[in-house]
Formats: structure tokens, sequence, C-alpha cells
């Protein structure tokens, strides 16, 4: 059912500090409440209101600009019925459970201030089936994470949906959706405008209780270069309600980050050095945010799977939440190439992936001859 809003009285207004936010849609037949729940830090625990009547939306919303107080509050009354506590500038409520529609404008059109970002959303209910979906991969990073050329893993446990044929009826079908979105490419977070998310085609239809696992699942982010896609795949646990409406059960996201290249400067493998190199660097790009990158150093052609000794100016760590550029000096020691003949140089990362072994990245070939052939005569003469 429609409800219409009417402006009753304002409230106080909290300092000027934006605010992230969890909003809970309380159904209440034949309305409903709506609850802002201030997020006071980045990480911790937050209580719900009380969950009352057929079930409840929550939605984690967060705002970009710092600057901006979104929680300029408006008691908004519908009818005599129910009462509404909400944020003036978040504008929208349209939702639909178990067969209550809420649509409703909270706010006027001509706001023009900074608008939340809407991060999640999960619906719970008396009468729905619950689910949970995790998302892991070799990173064991708390923030799911992958590369774009490594594997991740899915596993989803539905209980509650009802049985086919069962008298007091309920919900019998569960459908997991695949969804997408591009990273911006300097910010490394989702586009602000909206561009570059999606849904993939393919879904899975449940029709019973359990625990499901797929140990194997490849990032599929329709990127130009696959190896180079950067983004987040998300994973959703939906139920229909209605002939076009569904609701979102639970859902998980994992990150995908390129993978690296890198290419070493300053020497070429055509020319024959007649002293050590100098001005050699590394120009790396897309280093894993858990990473250490390094160059190593040994004698004779290259070949995959060498242990050299390590040049020391080279070496950089990382441990960040997105993928980092880097130039690293490589300084190499006499000590390294006491001997004349061909010397290689490998650019090499080692990532919590294939068991944390060091992955070539780039590597170059050089001949150090550091002998001088003088020709030339001797002669005296007598008068």
């Amino acid at each position: 059912m429609r409800l219409p809003l009417l402006l009753v009285s304002a409230c106080a207004v909290m300092p000027a500090r934006a605010t992230d936010f969890v909003r809970q849609i309380q159904l209440l037949e034949p309305g409903w409440v709506v609850y802002d729940i201030p997020v006071s830090g980045k990480t911790g625990e937050i209580l719900s209101k009380p969950l009352e009547g057929e079930g409840a939306i929550f939605q984690l919303y967060a705002y970009q600009d710092e600057t901006y107080d979104p929680f300029s509050l408006l008691d908004l009354n519908a009818g005599d019925e129910v009462h509404v506590n909400v944020s003036l500038d978040s504008h929208l409520v349209d939702a639909d459970l178990l067969g209550i529609h809420l649509d409703g404008i909270l706010g006027g059109s001509e706001d023009t201030g900074p608008m939340p970002r809407r991060l999640d959303e999960i619906t719970v209910g008396t009468h729905l089936p619950t689910a949970s979906v995790t998302l892991g991969s070799e990173d064991p990073c708390p923030t799911p994470r992958t590369r774009a050329d490594r594997p991740y893993r899915m596993q989803l446990s539905i209980r509650n949906l009802a049985a086919p044929g069962d008298p007091r009826g309920g919900i019998m079908r569960l459908t997991l959706e695949r969804d997408f979105k591009f990273y911006h490419p300097d910010l490394h977070v989702p586009y602000p405008d909206g561009s570059g998310q999606g849904s993939y085609d393919q879904a899975w239809e449940f029709t019973r209780n359990g625990d499901f696992e797929d140990p194997t699942i490849y990032q599929a982010l329709p990127a130009a270069r696959p190896t180079k896609a950067c983004g987040e795949e998300t994973f959703a646990a939906c139920v229909q309600l209605g002939e076009d409406r569904e609701a979102v059960i639970t859902s998980s996201k994992i990150q995908v980050w390129p993978v690296c290249d890198g290419i070493i400067e300053g020497i070429d493998p055509t020319h024959p050095y007649h002293a050590i190199p100098s001005e050699v660097r590394a120009v790396c790009h897309d280093l894993y945010p858990d990473s250490q990158t390094y160059v190593q150093i040994y004698p004779g052609s290259e070949i995959l799977g060498t242990v050299g000794r390590v040049v020391a100016s080279s070496v950089i760590s990382y441990n960040t939440y997105a993928p980092q550029d880097a130039v690293l000096p490589i300084e190499i020691d006499p000590a390294d190439v006491e001997s004349d003949g061909r010397y290689t140089l490998e650019l090499l990362t080692v990532t919590p992936f294939d068991g944390r072994r060091p992955e070539r990245v780039a590597h170059i070939t050089f001949d150090l001859d550091r002998t001088i052939e003088v020709r030339g005569t001797l002669s005296t003469s007598e008068k």
C-alpha cells in the first residue's frame, strides 16, 4: 500500500560533520517505520531497534563529503497508524516485502546537498528463509579480495525454505545472483556516478535447505584485459516477493585487483658493458596490496625458478588496501658480479597466492666484460 508522508515538525540539527548510518525500515501492517542509526566509528557493532511485525530491511549508507551533515532530522507522520523518524536528505524509500509496498519521498525535491551512497542491504522477516554467503581466497585479509588471475571460493548456507506442499505456505525458492562493479583506476573504489556496474546472466536457483560450496570461481569482470580487471563481484541471495519484486536476504562481495606488471630500465641487452651498469631501475604497476617485491641477480642466462642474490636497494613491501605503483632503484653490488660474463636481473614479487612463492614479473640479461685490450707497438730510435 502507498502511504502519504506529511511534515509535522523539525528536530535539532546535529554538528556539521557527515556520519555514516544504518537505515532500518521496519514493516508493520498496514504501515512502516524508518529508523536511521548513526555509525560512530570505522569498526565495531551497533544495535538495531527492536524487530516487530512482519520483517525489516537494513541498509548501510555512507557519505563522501565529510563536511556535510546528513542528520537534519524531521518527524514525519503517515496518518494515525504509524510514526516515522527519518533523515531529510536521504529522499527515497521504495521497498516491497511480504505484500507491503513502501513508496515515499523523504525531504523536498529541491534539496541540493550531497546524497548518501547505499553500500549494502539485507532483509529479515518472520516468514523469510535465512541464508549466508561467504567469499574467500588465498589471501587471508579480513576484507575478501583476490587477484584477477586467481580463483576464489563461495560458500552458501540456506535455512527455512518452505517444502513444496507445506500447508503453511512460505517461500520455496532462493536465487543466487552475481553482480559486478568496476573500480575507478586511481581511487580504487566504485565510480561515484554509478557507472561501470552490472549483473551477469548466470544465476543459480535453490529449492532445498543445506550448505553448498563452489571452491573454484574465477572473476568475470568484462574488462578489455582480463588480467588487469579492477573491481568487485557480489553474490546476493534473493527471494521473490510478489510477481515483480525480490528481496535480498544476504550478500557478500570480493574485491578483484589486477595482476602487476613491470619492466627493468637502464640496460641494453644487446650492448656489452665494460663496467657495472648504473642508473638501472625497475618500474612496477599494480603491485598487490599485500606484497613484497625485489630484484635478484644471478650469473648466466635467465632460467625460471633460479634463486639469485637479492639486490638490497630494490626491496619494497606493501600491506595496504589497494594496488600500488613503485619505482625500484637497482644498485648492483660488485660482490655480486666478481667475474665477467653473462648475468640476469629478475624482478620478482611475493603475494599470498601460489603459497607465497616468488613470481617473476620481468627479467633482462646483459654481458659484462671489464677486460681492456690495448694494441700498440713499442720502438726506440738511436742517433
